[in-house]
């Protein structure tokens, strides 16, 4: 069995739907709940309120009026239901203002307990001893993790898997469907998600007491939101080693309470070369990989006819500007409407089968699914077959993009692309105009990715004859 699989295997999975009582499933909903609750107790923190609502029903239940229970109860239970035909909802989760999807458990046992591990829990020491209640009690992400490899009897090489998902609607979330089938233990992005942001969100009350809903507008709401960025502040957290620490000390936490004839034997420097092992696939697979976001959630338009699949890994790179749009989107909402603009005008007006870029980067932090590294592209003529076109919104003739989405694309997206195979290690890197009579991607990204790494000097005949052609234009005018 993939051992990735058995990643968060203890969170229960469930054969028949329960209802979402009707509720708007995103941010808004979470935080009006919040505010009311903070309207009633005036001098909660923001621990105090999170306390609250994870001990409901039993002492929140005296608080909370029976709609707020209702809700909370919805919000905090988080699970995926199968359904027929290969359909998988997740539940308890929400859709934040960056168009990304957060479970709200891992959330708040992470701003309450942190990410690592408490090996002194009574809480936890009962969770092991009794799996199947380990889900209804405070654990960190660490410790769910070493929990999956107490037994190390599957290969560690196995790729992780965590599904995303889409929702039946943006503006009026109630349903969320994973796009794949997910694992035994119903690991999901969203679950992730939510353990990121409750470890940020706690670190940003390390220096002032805040009230919950201040802390989640600064956190959720902005351009760009923090929340955009959540894995590379995660990052930014640990230490050398510190991730492979935890998850050794919850490997041998989990040894030391579990009932001894469930485990294989293992000695100290095997335990510490597991932990080491697990730490990097969690890093390199995730961590340091762009949050992608899917065609879905931006409402992208099917494709008209049947694609033509690509033969990855490819070897070259593109990079373009949309020019129009010529404003940087800095927000979900607005980077979706430019990424909808760009669709209809490939298809309606070029008459191209869909949009013609592989991805396309905002300035919202996310990386937009175009074509995706599967399909061929129509971004550069003559090179569809054998590179990616990725694209940055905005006109870059005069400027270049925020230094963070610059990074985005060049330390993220194309290192986790040449890791996942879909790019060779020795790709190159080109700007539009060096292959097609174009000024794309404007002089000052141009000028900007010439000194990236894998950027080729080589300069199309191309390029030469556009500036010819700029030269007689200009002076024909005069």
């Amino acid at each position: 069995m993939d051992i990735w699989y058995l990643v968060f295997f203890l969170l229960p999975i469930c054969s028949s739907s329960e209802p979402q009582d009707g509720h708007v499933m995103n941010m808004d909903t979470f935080l009006s709940l919040v505010k009311d609750l903070e309207s009633t107790l005036t001098n909660s923190s923001a621990q105090d309120l999170a306390q609250l609502l994870m001990s409901q029903p039993s002492s929140s239940s005296k608080v909370l009026s029976e709609e707020q229970a209702s809700l909370t109860h919805t919000l905090l239970t988080h699970k995926v239901v199968a359904l027929k035909d290969d359909i998988w909802l997740e539940q308890g989760v929400i859709l934040a203002p960056d168009g990304s999807t957060v479970a709200v458990r891992p959330l708040l046992e992470a701003l309450l307990w942190g990410w690592k591990v408490d090996c002194k829990s009574e809480n936890l020491q009962e969770d092991i001893r009794r799996p199947e209640n380990f889900v209804k009690n405070p654990n960190s992400l660490t410790m769910l993790l070493a929990m999956s490899y107490s037994n190390f009897d599957n290969p560690l090489e196995s790729p992780l898997y965590i599904p995303n998902g889409c929702w039946d609607s943006i503006l009026s979330p109630k349903t969320f469907k994973l796009q794949g089938a997910p694992s035994m233990n119903d690991l999901t992005l969203a679950y992730i998600n939510g353990g990121f942001d409750g470890t940020l969100l706690r670190e940003m009350l390390i220096n002032e007491t805040q009230k919950m809903s201040v802390l989640l507008q600064s956190y959720y709401w902005g351009q760009p939101t923090m929340s955009a960025f959540r894995r590379q502040g995660f990052q930014d957290l640990l230490k050398e080693g510190q991730l492979a620490d935890e998850i050794r000390n919850g490997i041998k936490c989990y040894r030391e309470h579990a009932e001894p004839h469930t485990l294989s034997p293992i000695n100290d420097d095997q335990l510490t070369s597991i932990a080491s092992e697990v730490a990097k696939n969690f890093e390199h697979q995730l961590l340091d990989c762009p949050a992608l976001v899917p065609r879905c959630m931006w409402e992208a338009k099917p494709y008209n006819g049947s694609p033509t699949l690509l033969k990855p890994p490819l070897p070259h790179v593109y990079i373009h500007h949309t020019y129009t749009p010529s404003k940087p989107c800095v927000s979900f909402q607005e980077c979706a409407a430019d990424m909808r603009s760009m669709q209809r005008f490939h298809q309606v007006d070029r008459g191209w089968d869909d949009i013609g870029y592989s991805y396309v980067a905002g300035s919202d932090g996310y990386v937009y699914e175009g074509r995706g590294w599967h399909w061929v592209g129509a971004h550069t003529k003559g090179h569809n077959t054998v590179g990616y076109g990725i694209s940055f919104i905005g006109d870059f003739t005069s400027s270049i993009p925020d230094a963070r989405i610059l990074q985005l694309v060049r330390d993220r997206l194309l290192r986790c692309a040449v890791r996942s195979g879909y790019i060779l290690p020795n790709y190159t890197i080109q700007g539009h105009r060096q292959v097609v009579n174009t000024s794309c991607p404007g002089d000052a990204l141009f000028q900007e990715i010439s000194s990236w790494e894998h950027f080729t000097k080589v300069r199309d005949v191309y390029m030469k004859y556009y500036s010819c052609i700029q030269w007689f234009s200009n002076e024909s005018k005069n």
